[in-house]
């Protein structure tokens, strides 16, 4: 995300050039490569959530191992990236040297097509995991259909909110990534790549939308409930704070000695200390 972020400001920086001097070469190549080959970033990071997302929900629903996902695509998807960067570099070269940049357009063409169909069967998948975890609750109840380890996961807002997200961000890269395909497609004196207004529509508006909504619910924090370590029952208040605070409230069955209560170990009056025991029957019958 970090990386498609980047080439992404690079790639307008070299727009905003060749806005103040639309003859120069370097920002206009710059531009292209750049903000070609930057959503190749975002579309591995949407591989990667989809795993997670599978495992939440139960890996029984899925055809294929939460693992193949991200071992599948992201191979796939560093296929792509090379295609566009080997493409854009032959088109960069060539139109240095006053030659014809057909045959780097061609490859840059062919990688963003290549993206295209990655996104259309991650975006399958995607779909058919859906499907078949709607059936088989409707069939099988929730409790077996679903994996029970993730349940609290499952019901929380913030991981609701994030499917949303996720299926926002693909739609948008994947209809950048069309548009770019048909844009290049028609050479670099076609209709639509001088056509600002729907660039701005179709690349940079569908980019912005995809960052954003992964940002505003990254899977840092909604995936956070289900890997957090429920508080111990037996074991509440300054257990977990710093020494010479107020003592701690511990629930259980047994008494605890105050001895234990320092090692924080939970011991009961079972494994006490002889010497304790002896000098509280002193105590005891001095009372």
């Amino acid at each position: 995300m970090v990386s498609g972020c980047i080439l992404e400001v690079v790639g307008y920086v070299g727009r905003v050039q060749g806005w103040q001097n639309p003859f120069a070469q370097n920002p206009y190549l710059i531009q292209i490569v750049c903000l070609t080959i930057a959503p190749s970033f975002l579309a591995a990071g949407l591989y990667l959530t989809l795993s997670r997302i599978v495992t939440t929900f139960g890996p029984q629903n899925s055809r294929i191992a939460p693992l193949s996902y991200p071992r599948i695509f992201i191979p796939c998807d560093v296929f792509s990236l090379l295609l566009q960067a080997a493409g854009g570099g032959l088109a960069s070269t060539a139109s240095h040297s006053n030659k014809s940049p057909d045959v780097g357009d061609h490859i840059l063409v062919a990688g963003i097509a290549f993206q295209v169909f990655t996104l259309l069967i991650f975006i399958c998948l995607f779909a058919d995991f859906a499907i078949r975890t709607i059936f088989r609750m409707r069939r099988l109840g929730r409790e077996e259909a679903l994996d029970p380890t993730h349940a609290k996961l499952r019901a929380s807002w913030s991981f609701k909110a994030f499917l949303y997200a996720l299926c926002l961000a693909t739609v948008c890269i994947f209809v950048r990534s069309v548009y770019r395909v048909v844009e290049l497609g028609e050479g670099w004196t076609g209709q639509l790549i001088r056509d600002q207004n729907t660039f701005i529509g179709l690349e940079s508006t569908l980019v912005i939308v995809a960052v954003l909504s992964l940002n505003a619910f990254h899977p840092g924090y909604c995936f956070r409930e289900g890997y957090e370590k429920p508080v111990p029952r037996n074991v509440k208040g300054s257990l977990w704070k710093k020494r010479g605070e107020s003592s701690a409230e511990v629930e259980t069955d047994s008494p605890v000695t105050d001895k234990a209560l320092e090692r924080g170990s939970g011991e009961d009056v079972g494994s006490q200390d002889p010497r304790d025991k002896e000098t509280s029957n002193i105590i005891a019958a001095d009372g």
